[in-house]
């Protein structure tokens, strides 16, 4: 099942990344990409790894990605971090993605930072959700 759940949200990512676009120069971000992998592996007791992002999917809006999607089996549970280059982008992203993940998925987005969540044993969700947060 988690396979599953880890492959369809890959998908829907890519397939959200590739068809939104930001036509505004981006500001600095105010979150590192380093800062939110570190915040969301404690909160979901994780180790995420950081996954390629492809140069389009760069060049409209995504700065980094991180999955633990080689060890979801074993943790119980499927965590993607996106870090794009501005809330809008994010807000663009979300729509998406929210629409084509599986119900079991939650879609946490706090300005840039957007994080997929799905559980099938060790449920962090609170924690995940307060780390947004204060993200």
């Amino acid at each position: 099942m988690l396979r599953t759940i880890t492959a369809t949200l890959a998908a829907a990512a890519a397939v959200a990344l590739a068809a939104c676009g930001s036509g505004e120069p981006t500001a600095t971000s105010r979150v590192t990409p380093e800062a939110a992998k570190t915040s969301i592996e404690r909160a979901a007791k994780v180790e995420l790894a950081a996954e390629p992002v492809p140069a389009e999917a760069r060049e409209q809006g995504l700065r980094a990605a991180f999955s633990n999607a080689a060890t979801a089996v074993k943790d119980g549970q499927v965590v993607g971090l996106f870090v794009m280059d501005d809330a809008d982008v994010a807000g663009e992203v979300s729509d998406m993605v929210r629409s084509s993940a599986p119900e079991s998925a939650r879609l946490m987005v706090h300005d840039e930072v957007m994080v997929v969540y799905a559980t099938a044993g060790s449920d962090h969700t609170a924690a995940v959700e307060r780390a947004v947060e204060a993200l």
